[in-house]
């Protein structure tokens, strides 16, 4: 197992993390900003104002996304136990 290999793995894994992470955290982001520009206009800085909004973005994203999410995951994990071999030796 060479520095090389390693150093794939690694990138792959935080390849993996960025795409399954990626659409909720940036409809977070939106919602969060487009929330924060309406705060800011209209002087209410209630927090439940911000949390419950955010709360069913990322409900609607998981139900959208997760089923998606879910084989890009199952087949990033079936490519690396088809490569446990490989690691090992």
């Amino acid at each position: 197992m060479d520095s090389g290999f390693v150093i794939e793995v690694a990138f792959r894994a935080l390849w993996m993390a960025f795409v399954l992470c990626g659409p909720i955290l940036i409809s977070l982001l939106i919602v969060g900003l487009v929330i924060g520009i309406i705060q800011a206009a209209t002087s209410v800085n209630e927090s439940s104002v911000a949390f419950i909004p955010k709360l069913v973005v990322i409900a609607v994203v998981m139900l959208i996304a997760g089923p998606v999410s879910l084989a890009i995951f199952v087949d990033y994990l079936r490519e690396v136990i088809q490569e446990l071999p490989e690691i090992l030796r």
